[in-house]
């Protein structure tokens, strides 16, 4: 389960790296951007999809860490003994 959930998730940040789709921004942003050179507008793009990206790899390293302690204290409890 836990390589399911790691897979997904390195799915969605290659997808988000390499989407030139996802490294759209305003109109205004485009113009100041450009009118500064084409590699300032490319940092400034990749800026964008690492602050959009960080959110979700922060929640999902807390969803997998809680449930692998989660599924971890399953396993070390004690079974009782008229069972």
């Amino acid at each position: 389960m836990i390589a399911r959930v790691l897979a997904a998730g390195c799915v969605v940040v290659v997808s988000l790296w390499i989407a030139d789709a996802a490294s759209a921004q305003c109109a205004m942003c485009v113009t100041a951007l450009e009118q500064n050179g084409g590699e300032m507008a490319a940092g400034f793009n990749r800026g964008i999809l690492f602050l959009l990206g960080m959110p979700y790899f922060v929640f999902t390293a807390i969803g997998v860490s809680w449930y692998a302690k989660r599924r971890r204290n399953r396993v070390l409890e004690p079974v009782p003994a008229g069972e």
